[in-house]
């Protein structure tokens, strides 16, 4: 079967089955032109088509350019040059413009760096253990996003190394705590809150207090950095409440 192009009739072999896979609309590969083959098939192709006699034409006094014709011999032929695949495309088909294809490519570049950049946020306890010179900028990022730099915490593993614990010098009902802890953590790992309890000979709590990181470590301290493993760390706690009849007293890390 053949069918032509309705706009420059340049003439085609088709066959049924790519008629059904572009679902009979087709694109002429010499000038473009879109056109449903079906409505154009032929069984044999169309003849050549022969360009009338020119015309004598009088000159007269203001000169105009000639028409830019283009006669249907020139692109009519009696046997095809191409099948259909070479030349015709249905819409559906046809390949991605150059600009689509670099949108596509970027759209693909920024989805897969999001998720990368998700994926070592949401594992920089790892990733700053692996890559301690990321920690500034983590650290700039965190203090605008007010998160935890450092968010595994292994309380278990952190042990309380000596303590003393005596009346306030300077204030009644007060409590001086001076204690040593460590990380026994293979990892750097946050500094706990800790909770100090008073007990009665029964073992009945009289007082119980929690202190926050900025309560007990000393200004010299960057919390931030986390706790380091192995490395002793001194807090100082002022614990003020009823104190009578407490004979024991009690150190959580939470």
């Amino acid at each position: 079967m053949f069918t032509s192009c309705p706009g420059c009739h340049r003439q085609y072999r088709i066959h049924a089955g790519q008629l059904t896979a572009a679902r009979g609309t087709v694109r002429c590969g010499f000038c473009g032109r879109q056109f449903n083959a079906v409505e154009r098939l032929s069984d044999k192709p169309l003849p050549r088509i022969k360009p009338a006699p020119a015309k004598d034409i009088q000159q007269t006094g203001t000169e105009t350019a000639p028409a830019d014709v283009e006669t249907a011999d020139e692109y009519s032929l009696e046997e095809p040059q191409f099948d259909i695949p070479e030349i015709l495309r249905a819409d559906e088909a046809a390949p991605f413009s150059k600009k689509t294809r670099i949108l596509w490519s970027l759209g693909i570049f920024v989805l897969l760096a999001v998720v990368a950049i998700q994926i070592a946020w949401f594992n920089r306890d790892d990733l700053l253990e692996q890559y301690p010179d990321l920690r500034p900028w983590a650290e700039k990022i965190c203090k605008k996003l007010q998160c935890e730099l450092i968010r595994v915490y292994r309380t278990s593993e952190i042990k309380l190394l000596n303590r003393d614990v005596r009346l306030h010098p300077h204030y009644s009902n007060t409590l001086l705590v001076n204690a040593t802890m460590a990380n026994y953590s293979a990892k750097t790992q946050p500094y706990p809150s800790i909770q100090f309890s008073l007990f009665d000979t029964n073992g009945k709590m009289l007082a119980s207090r929690q202190f926050n990181p900025q309560e007990y470590l000393d200004n010299s301290i960057i919390m931030n950095k986390g706790m380091i493993p192995n490395q002793p760390v001194h807090f100082v706690l002022e614990v003020t409440g009823p104190t009578e009849g407490a004979v024991s007293f009690e150190f959580r890390f939470l």
